[in-house]
C-alpha cells in the first residue's frame, strides 16, 4: 500500500530533533511556571512523546469497508441484445431504430443517416459473420462497512516508532480510499456501458478513472465493459454502447446509479425499464436523453459516441434526474493487507476466449505503477485522460469464474449469472491469491476467502472484475497465472510495440 500522506524521514536527525523539542517544552513550562509563582522545582506536564509510548488520544483505527450483492439475468448466444431508441448525434436526440438489432441503421440524431453499423441483435452477428466485431468508440448497508461519508482519521508510525498523524477524510466507498471530495455522499453512482469488442473501441475514455470496471462476455467471443464510476468522473467516457441483460443484476450492489448506453433491443429497454422502477437503477441512455452524448467525427460509427457528465440535467447539479441520492453507495469489498501467502513466481494472469473473433487480455503487475498493466491482444491498453494516454493499471484484478445463461432478449447472447459463488483469481498488491467469490441478495459486494477459507482483502483503489464464462454454448474463458519471467516479458514487449508505432506515427 502506499505510504500514508504526512510520514517524515527516520533517523538519527529526527532522535535529536525530539530531544530538543522535548528541552524546549520543559524550559518553556519552567519559566512560565516561575512566571505565575509556581513553586520552584515542580516538574511540568508534557505529552508524551516517547516512540514506544502508545496510541496518543487523537488516535483512532480505521474501518474495514465491504458490500452486499444480488443476482443476474439468463442469457443467449451470438448475437447482440441491441441498443434501441433514438441516437445521438452531436449532442442531439433524434428517432432511430435498434442499433443492436437484424438490419437496424445504428439510431442517428436529426441529420444523421450516415450508413452507421447497427449494433443490435442482427448487427452484432452480422459483424461476426464478416469479421467486423461489435465495439464502441474510442477515448483516450451492511455491517462492518464504512459509508462514503465515514471519516478516516489515526497516526501512522514511522520507522523510529514516532506515531505521525496522517490525512484524515471521508472513505470513497467504491475504492476504500481516503478523499478529500466532501460531496461524494451526494453523488450517484455512474454506470457506463463502454465497447471493447473491436480494436476501434480502443483507446476508450474514462477508463482510468473507473472505480470498478466489469468486463462481461457478449456475442462472439468479444467482451464489453461496465464502468462504474464515482470518486471521480472525467470530462467523457465511451465509446458508449447498448446494454446487455447481465448489467442489471450487477447494478443492484449500487444504491441506485445512473446508466449510460447507446440504447438496447426491445427486451432489454423492458427489463432496464423494470429495473427502474424496482430502483436498481436510473435510465440515461441515449434514447431518453440526447444532451449529455457527442459523437467525435474523428472517429468511425459506431464507435464515437460519449458521454458527457456536465451536460446531465442541462449542466444545473440541482436538475440531475432522480436528484440527491437518499443513501450513498456501499463499499463491495473489503480492504486491507494481511492475506495468506499467495501463489509462488506469479505475477498475472490472461483471461481468453479463442472462439469465433474472440481476444485475450492480460494484466500483469508493475511495481513502478502499482497496479496490474492492462494488456489486449499483445497491445498496451490505454484509456484517454485530460492529460493524454495513460496505461490502464488497476489495483485490483479479480478473475470470477462463473456460469453464463442464455438471455430472453436474443438467444444468441449470454447473460451473466453474476450471484452465487465459484472460483477465483484475486491479484492484489503484487500477488496472485487463489480464491473463492461469493456473492449473496442479502448483501452488497462480494466476498473472497483463500483455499483454506480465510478472508482475502483488495489494495485500496480501482477494481477490475474479469467474469470469465464456465458454460456451454458460449465460448470458454481460458485462464492462464503468468509467472513473474512471463509477465516482464510480456509487458516489455507490448511497451515496445508501442514506441515502434508511436515512433513510426511521429516520421
Amino acid at each position: 500500500m502506499a505510504a500514508r500522506p504526512g510520514a517524515s524521514p527516520v533517523g538519527t536527525v529526527r532522535a535529536r530533533t525530539l530531544a530538543r523539542l522535548v528541552a524546549v517544552l520543559a524550559a518553556a513550562a519552567t519559566l512560565a511556571a516561575a512566571c505565575s509563582g509556581s513553586p520552584q522545582g515542580v516538574e511540568p506536564t508534557v505529552a508524551s512523546l516517547d516512540p514506544a509510548s502508545g496510541q496518543t488520544p487523537s488516535e483512532s483505527t480505521s474501518t474495514t469497508v465491504e458490500a452486499d450483492d444480488q443476482e443476474s439475468d439468463d442469457g443467449t448466444a451470438g448475437v447482440a441484445e441491441g441498443e434501441g431508441g433514438s441516437a445521438v448525434r452531436d449532442g442531439a436526440a433524434g428517432s432511430g431504430t435498434n442499433d443492436d438489432t437484424p438490419d437496424a441503421a445504428e439510431e442517428a440524431a436529426p441529420g444523421a443517416g450516415e450508413g452507421e453499423a447497427s449494433e443490435g441483435a442482427g448487427s452484432e452477428q452480422a459483424a461476426a459473420d464478416d469479421g467486423v466485431s461489435e465495439g464502441g468508440s474510442a477515448d483516450g448497508g451492511s455491517s462492518g462497512r464504512a459509508a462514503s461519508g465515514a471519516a478516516a482519521s489515526g497516526h501512522g508510525a514511522t520507522g523510529d516508532g514516532v506515531l505521525e498523524p496522517f490525512v484524515t477524510g471521508p472513505i470513497a466507498p467504491l475504492t476504500g480510499s481516503i478523499t478529500t471530495d466532501l460531496s461524494l455522499a451526494q453523488r450517484r453512482p455512474l454506470a457506463v456501458k463502454v465497447g471493447n469488442g473491436d480494436p476501434k473501441d480502443r483507446p476508450q475514455a474514462g477508463l482510468g478513472a473507473a472505480d470498478i470496471v466489469y468486463e462481461v462476455l457478449v456475442e462472439a467471443g468479444f467482451t464489453r465493459f461496465l464502468a462504474v464510476l464515482h470518486s471521480e468522473i472525467p470530462s467523457r467516457v465511451g465509446p458508449v454502447r447498448s446494454a446487455r441483460s447481465s448489467d442489471f443484476d450487477i447494478l443492484e450492489d449500487l444504491a441506485t446509479p445512473y446508466l449510460a448506453t447507446s440504447g438496447a433491443n426491445s427486451t432489454v429497454r423492458r427489463e432496464m425499464s423494470e429495473a427502474a422502477r424496482s430502483g436498481t437503477l436510473i435510465d440515461i441512455g441515449a434514447g431518453r436523453m440526447g444532451a449529455p452524448y457527442r459523437r467525435d467525427r474523428s472517429r468511425p460509427a459506431p464507435h464515437n459516441l460519449y458521454f458527457h457528465y456536465e451536460n446531465l440535467g442541462g449542466g444545473d447539479p440541482g436538475s440531475l434526474p432522480g436528484g440527491i441520492p437518499d443513501t450513498p453507495p456501499a463499499a463491495l469489498f473489503e480492504y486491507g493487507s494481511s492475506n495468506s501467502p499467495p501463489l509462488d513466481d506469479a505475477a498475472g494472469v490472461s483471461v481468453a476466449y479463442t472462439i469465433l473473433y474472440g481476444g485475450e487480455a492480460s494484466h500483469v503487475w508493475d511495481p513502478i505503477l502499482g497496479g496490474w498493466v492492462r494488456i489486449q491482444d499483445g497491445t498496451l491498453h490505454t484509456t484517454e485522460t485530460d492529460f493524454g494516454l495513460a496505461e490502464i493499471a488497476p489495483a485490483n484484478v479479480v478473475v470470477l469464474w462463473m456460469p453464463y445463461g442464455r438471455s430472453a432478449a436474443d438467444r444468441r447472447s449470454p447473460q451473466a449469472l453474476s450471484y452465487g459463488a465459484g472460483q477465483a483469481l484475486v491479484l492484489t498488491a503484487g500477488s496472485v491469491h487463489e480464491a473463492v467469490w461469493e456473492r449473496t441478495e442479502d448483501r452488497v459486494g462480494y466476498r473472497f476467502t483463500d483455499t483454506a477459507g480465510n478472508p482475502l482483502t483488495l489494495s485500496t483503489g480501482s477494481t477490475w472484475l474479469l467474469l470469465a464464462n464456465t458454460s456451454r454454448p458460449w465460448p470458454l474463458a481460458e485462464v492462464t497465472v503468468l509467472t513473474a519471467s512471463e509477465s516482464n516479458q510480456l509487458l516489455a514487449d507490448a511497451r515496445a510495440a508501442r514506441e515502434r508505432s508511436e515512433q513510426e506515427r511521429g516520421s
